[in-house]
């Protein structure tokens, strides 16, 4: 389609906005491909995956050079999520797409919440390694949270990380590399399954957004350094919360 660029420059800006804020950027992708690419249900949750891919695959490889991901936690995390990716996968087939829309708006919202509640902050307390097994009375948090990774695309990292710092003690840079490669794991894991129940990617919209994610995610750190922390989550927090009242407005 003509109209496929856009995806480009929107892959620099959210790619920009998700990497100076640590999270996943499926939060932004799906209501860009829902409301302005206007794809369908069969194609948006896959498109938004295999994006993401791409933008989760280049920061885990920078974080796993750097030794600063727990792997042995990473692929316990992604095992726990398995089960809730492929619950997510099926429910989004039974889902209208008015429905979708209202979810993802309510989901949006919530992560709006969750900033505004988060205390977390990026300091030296905590820990670099923890043992698997204090993470096991929590798994099935993960798993609840995978569903809507499968089910929207929506990355687990908003509320992966409070897990990682607030229960298991990580050190914020631990937990943050620790959740961007568990989301990586998932993107692909669940892209995996979208794609064997027969979902269908928008390979137009794919080559121009992953271009753009790559150099989006260069120039989001720089922004973080930039820009005082606060400042930055009012932002985006004020951002979320525009798009969660359109999306539930759209749906009805």
């Amino acid at each position: 389609m003509a109209a496929d660029w856009l995806a480009l420059p929107a892959g620099i800006i959210i790619a920009a906005v998700v990497s100076a804020v640590g999270i996943g950027g499926g939060i932004l992708w799906m209501p860009f491909l829902l409301l302005l690419m206007k794809l369908g249900k069969d194609t948006v949750v896959l498109t938004s995956l295999l994006i993401q891919v791409a933008g989760m695959g280049s920061a885990t490889l920078a974080f796993w050079y750097r030794q600063m991901v727990v792997r042995t936690l990473a692929a316990v995390l992604l095992v726990a999520a398995i089960p809730g990716l492929a619950l997510g996968a099926i429910l989004v087939g039974m889902l209208s797409m008015a429905n979708l829309q209202l979810i993802l708006g309510a989901l949006t919202l919530a992560t709006a919440f969750l900033f505004v509640s988060s205390g977390q902050g990026y300091t030296e307390k905590g820990g670099k390694r923890i043992e698997v097994k204090a993470f096991l009375p929590y798994s099935w948090l993960v798993t609840v949270m995978a569903v809507a990774s499968g089910m929207l695309s929506i990355s687990i990292g908003e509320w992966l990380i409070p897990l990682l710092r607030g229960k298991l003690g990580l050190k914020m840079n631990f937990a943050v590399a620790t959740s961007i490669a568990t989301i990586f794991g998932v993107c692909v894991a669940a892209a995996s399954i979208h794609l064997a129940m027969g979902a269908r990617a928008d390979m137009g919209i794919l080559a121009w957004a992953v271009p753009g994610v790559l150099v989006g995610g260069q120039i989001g750190p720089k922004i973080n350094e930039r820009i005082n922390d606060r400042k930055l989550k009012e932002i985006f927090i004020f951002l979320l919360t525009l798009i969660a009242i359109h999306m539930i407005y759209n749906a009805y």
